[in-house]
């Protein structure tokens, strides 16, 4: 018997496969040196499935630089706004997500608790992959990651997240 041959598939494309991968964005964040934005993909604390966080990309709208810190696991200023702009990518499918994206267009203060883990610079007019997790950054029931934003002038910014979603735990 000869060797079968063996086909590597990535995990998010056998994930939408399954119709279990998500795609969505924040509404447009709008920031100025007084004002901050946010946006928060969470796993609600009631869930019965893990969110596997396959990549964020953050787009600059502005001629000016804008940041966003990676925070883990804080409690936003202002009062969310579940965002409408999430699908699941099996386009065939009418599987909801679990997961919810959540975002403040434009808020003052800072957010509460929770751990920076990393910042990025969004140059202007760029839309850049804010980090590819693939997987590895698992948001459990209860447990939220948020970008949140700011710049020293007016800009907008958008801010996408994509994921799937384990079987029920």
């Amino acid at each position: 018997m000869g060797k079968k041959p063996s086909v590597y598939v990535i995990n998010p494309a056998f994930q939408s496969e399954k119709g279990r991968l998500f795609a969505g964005t924040s509404g447009v964040l709008k920031t100025s040196a007084s004002k901050q934005a946010w946006a928060q993909l969470v796993n609600p604390e009631d869930s019965k499935v893990n969110l596997y966080v396959s990549f964020f990309a953050l787009t600059n709208f502005s001629i000016k630089l804008v940041k966003a810190d990676f925070v883990v696991n804080a409690i936003p200023p202002g009062t969310p706004i579940e965002s409408s702009e999430v699908s699941v990518l099996k386009l065939g499918s009418d599987v909801q997500p679990v997961g919810r994206i959540y975002y403040h267009p434009s808020v003052s203060g800072a957010f509460t608790g929770g751990k920076i883990v990393g910042t990025r610079a969004m140059t202007p007019l760029t839309t850049i992959p804010g980090f590819r997790v693939d997987g590895r950054l698992i948001i459990e029931p209860g447990t939220n990651a948020m970008f949140f934003v700011y710049s020293e002038s007016y800009a907008e910014s958008q801010i996408e997240f994509e994921w799937f979603e384990s079987d029920h735990l």
